[in-house]
């Protein structure tokens, strides 16, 4: 007896599993890398602004650590600007779906951000550099030059590759997919892709 099975009906069913590491895919890339993907519309669901000032806070924090708080809003904001750009170009991601079912995944991402690691290191060469040039030992100073070469500094800062896979959790809502943020087990893409937390 021969058996005919319709190939194409399993592997729509198989593209169905893979939509959540399409959507997470799209996600990242467009929410955090400022990079355009078409999946975007078609498979996520998202608060959009919540996302980005989730990524604008832990990158701010990185701020407060390197310019003693020094900064102006709308610095702080010039250079969240530059550092997208700069994410943009040398950041990656590559999603991998492990679990799916019952509207709920779990998604692997693979990962290469900028090291904000070396921000501080940076910073103080800069104000040092100033001192040592001008003799001028005003803080302030020395600050407002470090700050001024921001577009510099963040143009240099080396990529890092995750040593592991983030792991994050999805759900499915009104057909389309989100981050479930909430889940105390969910690895953070807005302190990966905002600050110098690289697993």
């Amino acid at each position: 007896m021969t058996l005919t099975l319709d190939t194409k009906k399993y592997a729509k069913s198989y593209n169905k599993l893979q939509d959540p590491e399409k959507a997470l895919q799209a996600y990242t890339e467009v929410l955090y890398l400022n990079k355009e993907n078409v999946d975007y519309d078609k498979y996520v669901t998202a608060d959009k602004t919540a996302v980005i000032e989730e990524q604008k806070k832990a990158f701010n924090e990185e701020l407060k650590g390197a310019f003693s708080n020094s900064l102006t809003d709308k610095a702080k904001k010039d250079f969240f600007n530059m550092y997208k750009d700069v994410l943009k170009e040398k950041a990656s991601v590559k999603t991998n779906v492990i679990a799916n079912a019952n509207n709920k995944a779990v998604v692997e991402v693979e990962y290469t951000t900028l090291n904000l690691s070396d921000l501080y290191s940076y910073v103080s060469q800069l104000k040092r550099a100033y001192t040592d040039e001008t003799k001028d030992y005003d803080t302030e100073h020395s600050e407002e030059f470090a700050a001024s070469k921001f577009k510099d500094i963040v143009n240099e800062l080396e990529t890092k590759e995750g040593s592991r896979p983030l792991r994050i959790f999805m759900v499915k809502e009104d057909g389309k997919w989100t981050v479930k943020s909430s889940d105390l087990y969910s690895d953070s893409l807005g302190k990966t892709f905002g600050s110098s937390y690289i697993r």
